[in-house]
């Protein structure tokens, strides 16, 4: 059983509401709105605290973007030891899915924050992060970030012998027919 007009003042009820409500937007590029720590916007290099990178030059970044965008030259010396000649990135056909970032194993990739990234050059697309440097040494993780080793060694356990054969059930019941 309806009531005629429940739906007008229903209807009402929710422009009231929605009129009294402060506004939800900003006014960009006057406002800016802070974004949560989880936003992925163009890949970057990382720096450690004596402001090197830390890329290694394993490529592991680039066999990983399914768009194929990040182009590592790296040269090795006789020494073994890499330089990067180039580590390019390619912006406007990036689709900052973040599986760089995840493959990396030396924490030395990551998606920035800025998201300002409009241009009318086409050019200013591709750019290069890191130019004409050498690889950095890979350094292993914190004693603090790395997983626990277990404690001791769990004892041998005694052999087992085998067991018997046993005939499947099945072959009793068509053995029965």
């Amino acid at each position: 059983m309806s009531i005629w007009g429940i739906g007008i003042l229903n209807g009402l009820r929710i422009t009231m509401k929605n009129m009294l409500r402060g506004p939800i937007t900003v006014k960009y590029p006057h406002e800016k709105i802070e974004l949560p720590e989880r936003a992925r916007w163009a890949v970057q290099l990382k720096l450690d605290e004596d402001g090197a990178h830390k890329c290694t030059a394993c490529m592991a970044c680039e066999r990983a973007c399914p768009d194929h965008i990040i182009k590592i030259d790296v040269t090795t010396g006789e020494d073994r030891s890499k330089h990067i000649d180039r580590w390019g990135y390619e912006l406007g056909a990036c689709m900052m899915c973040g599986l760089c970032v995840e493959s990396c194993s030396f924490d030395a990739v990551e998606m920035g924050h800025d998201y300002e990234l409009a241009t009318v050059n086409v050019e200013d697309l591709v750019t290069a992060l890191l130019v004409d440097a050498p690889a950095a040494k890979p350094k292993r993780k914190a004693a603090a970030e790395r997983p626990a080793a277990p404690a001791e060694p769990a004892a041998p356990a005694a052999p087992v012998e085998p067991a018997a054969p046993t005939e499947p059930a099945d072959a009793k019941e068509v053995d029965g027919d």
